[in-house]
């Protein structure tokens, strides 16, 4: 192994790990084999990650760190809560249904018969997360008057999802959809705003 310290080495390891993923699928990846990719003994592999399910956990859990960053840096500087969501929607598309997301969700299918763990993980660390952020803008919307009266944001949010992603992820674990483009990408960012806002947008509402 190249790295220095254990930080670089988990690096090493983990970036190992997706390589095998993604090569040989989930159920045909073994520790061992991850071992030899990274030049690191199995003994380290086990006393750092215990087994495969938890090493790939936290492949998704650090994959979904870097993304959540990006999603928040997007919004950061949006004082318009539609534009923000302009900004979100191709990055939310690009992030969960790019060949990394596809091989991830792949592999929590595959192991959702043994232990569920990486189902949970995605579960926990993108969705929830990504509803939460969406939720906060739809509150702000529902607060400033351009949702219409009584909109439940956790409602507009999940609707918005649902519109954004549709059956994207399912198709692409499955292997009948391959990564999206730019222009299928922005496409789809574009109707499912519009789509939000046909069905909650409070069109009675004056902007400057």
């Amino acid at each position: 192994m190249t790295g220095e310290g254990p930080e670089d080495r988990r690096r090493e390891i983990e970036a190992a790990a997706f390589e095998l993923l993604a090569e040989k699928g989930y159920r045909s990846t073994s520790m061992l084999q991850i071992a030899k990719r990274a030049a690191a003994s199995n003994q380290t592999l086990y006393a750092w990650y215990g087994n495969k399910q938890t090493l790939f956990q936290s492949l998704i859990e650090e994959n979904a760190k870097a993304v959540k960053a990006l999603l928040r840096d997007a919004v950061a500087g949006q004082t318009d809560e539609i534009e923000a969501l302009r900004s979100l929607g191709p990055l939310l598309l690009t992030f969960t249904t790019g060949e990394k997301a596809i091989i991830m969700n792949r592999a929590a299918i595959a192991d959702a018969s043994e232990t569920g763990i990486l189902g949970t993980a995605i579960d926990t660390t993108a969705r929830q997360e990504m509803i939460a952020m969406i939720n906060e803008i739809m509150t702000q919307l529902v607060v400033s008057g351009r949702f219409v009266e009584g909109t439940e944001p956790s409602v507009a949010a999940e609707t918005y999802i649902s519109l954004l992603f549709g059956e994207v992820p399912l198709q692409q674990a499955m292997g009948r959809l391959a990564p999206l483009d730019v222009a299928t990408i922005a496409d789809r960012s574009e109707r499912a705003l519009a789509l939000t806002l046909q069905l909650f947008g409070n069109h009675q509402a004056k902007h400057d």
